[in-house]
């Protein structure tokens, strides 16, 4: 830890990235500038892990995102040299995963299951990136939650949003309609938050037994988060870009009008006491 740092010491923190690496070398810029540095400076400890969903060919497809045939990269280890990676078998994954009895409730993004996959692909590799943590990191210690093909445009105040991350909380932007929950970018409190995040693959046939309704990934994540009783906080205000192959890009939307009347209440009262948190750190300084 930088004895320099303006931000007060934390303890431990882990990060775990997860997923295909269709634009890393785009993003990792900005991931070290706004998350890893950071964390470096005002953690004691740092528990930095990645997992990347690879294919015997190295291409993969996303009829929902248009990316048809397209390379994954194969440069993490280079980008990310601080990192304990994983590559994870796609291919391995498929083979194993009972595709029809997701789709035997219905088929939400009608693709024949094409979007439903890949979902479960990326809910593989993060439960396997953050299962590397060693235990007692993820007992005591907040986990940062990203995809590797965000590019972040903004800063993060980091030592306010995992001043956040405590007892039952899960941290994230006030993104799409589902309280801003999202399997893009979470800071989730230690021990069981970070874990129900996490380990959700596991949960998908039960939910589905339960609700009867076809699988939908922020749906299905807000009702896991919802059920175990864990505090949805939407208020990270950061602009994120998502970076798909061939440097497509796409803004993630912020529709703060379509979050529940607590939770806008929630994002109101935090983004509040983030801006006086601000203005006390510009008089101090």
């Amino acid at each position: 830890m930088s004895t320099g740092s303006i931000f007060m010491a934390i303890k431990g923190i882990n990060v775990c990235v997860y997923g295909l690496n269709r634009s890393l070398g785009v993003t990792v810029h900005s991931i070290k500038e706004k998350i890893l540095q950071p964390v470096s400076s005002i953690a004691d400890e740092v528990h930095f892990y990645a997992a990347f969903n690879v294919t015997v060919s190295g291409e993969f497809s996303s009829q929902r995102s248009g990316e048809r045939s397209s390379r994954i990269g194969n440069d993490q280890k280079d980008l990310l040299p601080n990192f304990g990676i994983q590559l994870v078998d796609q291919d391995d994954f498929d083979a194993g995963f009972d595709l029809d009895g997701v789709l035997a409730y219905g088929d939400h993004y009608q693709d024949n299951g094409g979007s439903i996959l890949n979902m479960m692909r990326a809910l593989n590799a993060l439960q396997k990136c953050f299962n590397a943590i060693p235990l007692h990191a993820r007992d005591s210690f907040p986990t940062i939650f990203l995809r590797p093909d965000l590019d972040i445009i903004d800063d993060i105040d980091l030592e306010f949003l995992l001043s956040l991350a405590t007892g039952s909380s899960v941290v994230v932007p006030g993104w799409q309609f589902f309280g801003g929950v999202n399997d893009r970018f979470a800071i989730a409190a230690p021990g069981q938050p970070s874990a129900i995040y996490a380990n959700r693959l596991s949960k998908v046939f039960q939910y589905l037994s339960l609700t009867g309704r076809s699988f939908h990934s922020e749906n299905y994540l807000f009702d896991v988060l919802s059920l175990q009783n864990l505090r949805i906080l939407p208020v990270v205000q950061t602009r994120f870009v998502r970076v798909r192959a061939g440097q497509s890009f796409h803004p993630e939307t912020i529709q703060q009008e379509h979050l529940q009347p607590t939770a806008s209440a929630l994002s109101w009262s935090f983004l509040t006491n983030q801006l006086m948190t601000m203005h006390r750190r510009l008089r101090e300084a």
